[in-house]
């Protein structure tokens, strides 16, 4: 029996309202009211990537699964854009430590 011949219409029921993307890539469960999607990815750190029930999985977010599992390099939250460095907080080499020295 071909795999296309398969339907189980109860089966696609219960995925599409446990994943976000039923059928697709992506494990990560569905967002909703109770479940939103406000949480940080634990790899990359970007915002708003997954829910309560994701983090409680051990999941990480679409972009960084799929950089791992593709051998790609992932892309990690800086913080918001336009937002610039204090000038006291950056970070200074100090070739006679051999170091980096907050300023």
């Amino acid at each position: 029996m071909p795999y296309d011949d398969y339907y189980d219409y109860d089966e696609w029921i219960e995925r599409t309202e446990r994943f976000a993307d039923p059928g697709g890539d992506s494990a990560l469960h569905v967002a909703d009211r109770g479940n939103p999607r406000n949480l940080k990815c634990p790899t990359c750190g970007w915002p708003n990537r997954l829910t309560a029930r994701d983090v409680a999985s051990g999941y990480q977010c679409d972009s960084c699964a799929n950089a791992q599992e593709r051998g790609m390099d992932i892309n990690y939250y800086d913080g918001p854009e336009g937002e610039e460095e204090d000038e006291d907080e950056v970070d200074s080499y100090h070739p006679s430590r051999g170091d980096y020295l907050k300023d």
